[in-house]
């Protein structure tokens, strides 16, 4: 049995159908721990409307937005958002690829782009209610930065919303 090694894919125009079919079909699973896609988002119109967005922020130094393919289909999503010398790290995996490294094998390559590109701080969050995202986090060296009591509510969600950072530069002693 070979290991799946995901590579991160930036996200382009031609992603739109392949996006589409990750999000349908993995709504219901990512409505567990992340508020539900805007209707809009899921027709081909919306979605190729979003991707464009995210390919100008790309283009503009606004962020960096990724895909992870098996075969034919996107598996994961991974979005960096920057905010001067800090990046606002999110992802999702596709339910059929959740449990098997995805996630933490993206992060790790986000991080190692992120340092490569003279970022200082990673940022990251995620519901209490989501355990696995918050391993993930702190398997790939996220320290919990602070919580907001009862924080998903906002998002009508129960529990609170974990804040994560890490440091990416190296202070000399």
């Amino acid at each position: 049995m070979s290991v799946f090694e995901p590579q991160l894919t930036p996200i382009s125009e031609g992603h739109v159908a392949a996006l589409l079919r990750f999000e349908r079909g993995n709504g219901d699973y990512f409505a567990e721990f992340v508020p539900k896609r805007p209707l809009r988002m899921l027709t081909d119109e919306g979605m190729a409307e979003a991707v464009n967005i995210l390919c100008e922020e790309a283009k503009t130094g606004r962020g960096a937005y990724y895909v992870v393919f098996d075969g034919d289909d996107i598996v994961a999503r991974l979005n960096l958002v920057y905010d001067g010398e800090r990046a606002d790290l999110g992802y999702r995996v596709a339910q059929s690829h959740a449990g098997q490294g995805v996630a933490t094998a993206m992060v790790r390559q986000a991080l190692e782009k992120l340092r490569d590109d003279g970022f200082d701080v990673a940022t990251a969050h995620a519901l209490s209610s989501n355990p696995a995202s918050i391993r993930v986090l702190e398997k790939c060296g996220f320290g919990v930065s602070r919580i907001d009591q009862d924080g998903g509510a906002a998002f009508g969600f129960e529990g609170d919303i974990v804040h994560l950072e890490q440091m990416l530069i190296v202070e000399p002693v």
